[in-house]
């Protein structure tokens, strides 16, 4: 070919060829074929090298751009929330009421406000500008707030046109709900990016039951990244804080609502529990909730990201100042409109019988499970209950805890964990993962032949079999069979605990929540042995209501000179709770036995009623 090209065209492809061949250097071949040859093989390293470098920076590229993308998405849903925040604030600002009117309002018991709803002495809308105000001023502190709801004012408009004869057990009551319930237009997103700018058609059963009895969801608050930690963070809405210390957290995972009724911005919320997550951030923020059990407000109303899983599952529940709210609140939640929207529910109403009695009760009680101690505060909390439910007339026999290492480890984690953390790194794969939940991450991706051996060095570490059980248990179900012999295990386990529960004769069980109070921010991954005491009710699916009884005072801070420091589990306990925890409150459980959730309360009533007698010096 190089031949055959004659005149001009054939004289400036010789000289293009000679100017090629003198800048690789190398002999003018006889034939154009021979040259180009030469010339790729030559510099065939050359070429593979362009390739490799241009995939490379593709795919660096394609992955820069992702991750902005991802960014970009949080920082616009940032910008809304804020967006939001201030409209509202500008609003009330124009016709907001007075601080007076604010305090007066949001200072009202349940009882007295649902009084004067009712009776119109009170309109929906200046309650409901009352809370929207006190919030807002709370949340510059504490970040409780996801964002406002802006169809609230909406529909307290449309309440204070209802007649007294016509209104609703909750008419006018501002609720406050955990971010991960479904309202229409609203994303619920568990604090992950990838569920973000993805509304709701429509309203989850819960709150659509809610409005019907004429309650104003006004505010959605914050959860920890995933709702799988007590921590309370995320990449999307930031840190909460603890209303009665700064410095700690106010739990999790429904966290938010925990600090916005610590702080008195709500008087009733709605959260979610599949290991503590409703009485966790009541504990530490010193309120009441109830975790009912499971299945008796129905699966339908919440997003929860550990799916398909049923040998342990989340619940909703009513998180309030008190517990005559709390009853209050399932009295009228627990009706044939729920039943009838949800036949999964079984149809049973709230019990007068169990909760109205006024007879003796025989309750267990212990102060520790076997596993974490408990710091002198909480240990003397427990004590409280029990003097203040004997003075109530009722018999207190000890009990103890069955195996709660292999309850945690084995039961629990084997079940919310048994698809070795598919799901959850999934869900976070491409996402900004928070620091609260970083070694999670790290251990779920940490290849399984070298987790099982790690596991054994991680208890000798710790001086404790619990976290590399819990190690092993993060490598999940091996088979189906192993799945039915988790399930089998569990069954066990419940008939076992209910076996020593009727050989002792008990009516319900009195209990720490947690060993230890709110928790420094950053410090929960330090402290997950505490879980067991929570963990165990979700296990066995017993109702569970937490109620605050006393504070840490400066003398169970200085016993906690006294606290063991075997494990490592024990020595962060000492170096998170030997100082700063002095005003902390500090609860504690009140169980009863499956779909006796109404003995959980009239419990909690009683010890309520009990500890808040004048005491006789």
């Amino acid at each position: 070919m190089y031949e055959k090209n004659k005149g001009a065209k054939g004289i400036w492809l010789r000289v293009k060829m000679n100017f090629l061949c003198a800048r690789v250097r190398i002999t003018v071949p006889v034939s154009a074929k021979e040259t180009l040859s030469a010339y790729c093989s030559e510099n065939a390293g050359h070429y593979a090298s362009l390739v490799v470098g241009t995939i490379g920076a593709l795919c660096i590229a394609k992955y820069l751009w992702k991750w902005r993308g991802i960014k970009e998405k949080i920082r616009y849903k940032q910008g809304k929330c804020r967006k939001a925040i201030q409209n509202l604030q500008e609003s009330l600002d124009k016709n907001g009421p007075s601080e007076n009117d604010v305090e007066l309002i949001t200072s009202l018991s349940f009882e007295e406000l649902h009084s004067k709803l009712q009776k119109g002495e009170l309109k929906a809308v200046d309650v409901l500008k009352a809370f929207q105000t006190k919030a807002l001023k709370k949340n510059e502190d504490l970040n409780f707030m996801v964002e406002p709801i802006t169809e609230a004012m909406a529909i307290a408009v449309d309440l204070d046109k209802v007649p007294p004869n016509k209104r609703g057990p909750l008419h006018g009551i501002p609720i406050s709900v955990k971010e991960n319930y479904y309202i229409k237009g609203y994303d619920s997103t568990g604090g992950l990016s990838n569920f973000l700018f993805k509304p709701r058609s429509e309203d989850g059963h819960m709150i659509t039951v809610l409005k019907e009895l004429g309650a104003i969801p006004f505010v959605r608050t914050n959860i920890p990244q995933s709702m799988m930690t007590f921590e309370c963070s995320n990449p999307i809405y930031g840190t909460t804080f603890n209303p009665h210390n700064l410095t700690r957290g106010p739990g999790g995972s429904s966290g938010g609502e925990g600090a916005i009724l610590g702080s008195e911005a709500s008087l009733l919320g709605w959260g979610s529990d599949i290991g503590g997550s409703l009485r966790i951030p009541s504990h530490f923020c010193g309120v009441c909730c109830l975790k009912p059990t499971a299945g008796r407000l129905g699966f339908q109303s919440t997003e929860e990201l550990v799916r398909g899983q049923t040998l342990v599952v989340a619940t909703i529940g009513p998180m309030a100042r008190d517990v005559y709210t709390l009853g209050k609140v399932m009295e009228a939640v627990w009706s044939s409109m729920l039943f009838q929207m949800d036949t999964s529910i079984p149809p049973l109403p709230f019990n007068h019988e169990l909760y109205d009695s006024s007879d003796s009760l025989c309750i267990g009680y212990y102060d520790s499970d076997g596993y974490v101690p408990p710091i002198p505060g909480v240990k003397r909390g427990l004590n409280l209950a029990v003097e203040a439910l004997r003075r109530k007339g009722h018999t207190l026999v000890p009990f103890e805890v069955p195996d709660p290492r292999g309850m945690f480890c084995k039961l629990f984690a084997g079940a919310v964990f048994g698809d070795g953390g598919k799901n959850f790194i999934s869900q976070l794969s491409e996402d900004v993962v928070d620091s609260s939940i970083q070694m999670l991450i790290y251990a779920y991706k940490f290849p399984n032949f070298l987790l099982r051996p790690l596991s054994y060095i991680v208890s000798l570490v710790h001086k404790d079999e619990v976290p590399g059980q819990q190690m092993r248990s993060m490598l999940g179900g091996e088979s189906i069979s192993g799945w039915w012999e988790l399930a089998h295990e569990i069954q066990k386990y419940k008939l076992e605990f209910e076996r020593l529960w009727k050989e002792k004769g008990l009516d319900a069980i009195v209990c720490p929540v947690m060993p230890f109070v709110a928790s420094p921010i950053g410090a929960v991954k330090f402290l997950l042995g505490g879980a067991t005491y929570t963990t165990l009710y979700n296990v066995l699916n017993y109702p569970a209501g937490c109620v605050p009884v006393t504070r840490v005072t400066a003398i169970d801070e200085k016993e906690m000179e006294n606290y063991p420091s075997t494990t490592l589990t024990e020595k962060f306990v000492r170096k998170y709770y030997s100082s700063e925890t002095t005003g902390l409150p500090v609860s504690v459980q009140c169980v009863a036995l499956p779909f006796r959730d109404e003995m959980a309360l009239r419990v909690m009533r009683d010890l309520e009623t009990e500890l808040k007698k004048p005491r006789r010096k």
